[in-house]
């Protein structure tokens, strides 16, 4: 059941982009499909480099600054599978996929931090490292950043009941509205069901750049959007498309609003795919953060989640 969770969740994952600009490497392809002919299969083996499971990771962007971390010692931290991050040092930060994981910090440092992933600690570079600080509270309405607790996965969420503000229910911004795969009552879409989140395993959302935000980057004449990891100077840390990584100039970045004030029957910018494109709206559903759009692309009507919708 966790074997097929996991593949959901990568493929909830894909709404990133992938794209250039302001001295970003581009995002990573997903994972390859697999051949049919054993010899090819053979000669990808023998170019696939060989990982040291006792390597130091490092980050492996160095136009993007040294960073230290707000998480302190036994709180919860989101961090991609420390394999990754060996691999973005050994295949390039353009090889390799990554989701971001529950992990728990050990000892934090001022570039980085040892957590544990579980039973083993490493050193993690911080910029790597989204804080999940304890004591969180949430009303109806309002949009945390957690995990997908019944599958894997950082995930932005609305908040749907804050009968329990510790321990709101939620609707799950970045599972898609109409996917087909179903929710443990094998009735409900996992896109459109409600969850109770653990306590002090979410944190608000308040401002644009913050961890879990979106933003679009202008790239030539297109802009691509990019969830936010962290921060620093000028340059963005980013997730793209199918779970890749990138860094981007700030100053290329527009925020989306973490709120959609869109209306029925205005024109929009919102994520398509792995893209942006302009749109008409035909129905907000503020209490569960979608935006009902009909793109100008396609002719078809999508749902897209608040903080993916630009006027």
């Amino acid at each position: 059941m966790k074997k097929h969770l996991l593949i959901i969740s990568i493929a909830a994952s894909t709404i990133f982009a992938a794209c250039s600009g302001g001295g970003a490497n581009n995002a990573t392809n997903a994972p390859a499909n697999g051949t049919t002919n054993g010899a090819n299969n053979a000669a990808t083996s023998k170019a696939t480099p060989t990982i040291d499971p006792n390597m130091q990771a490092t980050f492996p962007f160095k136009d993007f600054p040294t960073v230290d971390t707000t998480a302190k010692a036994g709180e919860i931290v989101l961090v991609p599978s420390y394999n990754w991050l060996q691999e973005a040092n050994v295949k390039g930060a353009d090889k390799t996929t990554m989701i971001w994981y529950q992990q728990t910090m050990v000892t934090p440092g001022a570039e980085m931090s040892d957590v544990k992933f579980m039973s083993d600690t490493k050193k993690v570079p911080n910029a790597y490292i989204v804080a999940i600080p304890p004591g969180g509270t949430a009303k109806k309405g309002d949009i945390v950043l957690t995990w997908w607790q019944s599958g894997s996965g950082m995930k932005r969420a609305i908040v749907v009941d804050d009968a329990t503000p510790t321990e709101p229910v939620v609707r799950y911004l970045d599972i898609e509205y109409d996917n087909p795969a179903k929710s443990k009552d094998g009735k409900t879409g996992i896109g459109q069901m409600d969850e109770k989140l653990k306590p002090n395993s979410f944190v608000k959302i308040t401002a644009p750049f913050e961890p879990g935000t979106f933003v679009a980057v202008q790239d030539g004449a297109d802009m691509k959007p990019v969830q936010v990891i962290r921060v620093a100077g000028d340059k963005v840390f980013a997730s793209t498309f199918a779970g890749g990584i990138g860094v981007f100039n700030k100053s290329s970045c527009t925020p989306f609003p973490i709120v959609s004030a869109a209306k029925e029957g205005e024109k929009v910018k919102a994520v398509w795919v792995s893209s942006v494109k302009e749109g008409t709206v035909t129905k907000v559903d503020a209490a569960i953060g979608r935006v009902f759009i009909k793109f100008d692309v396609d002719g078809k009507e999508r749902a897209i989640a608040f903080g993916q919708v630009m006027k």
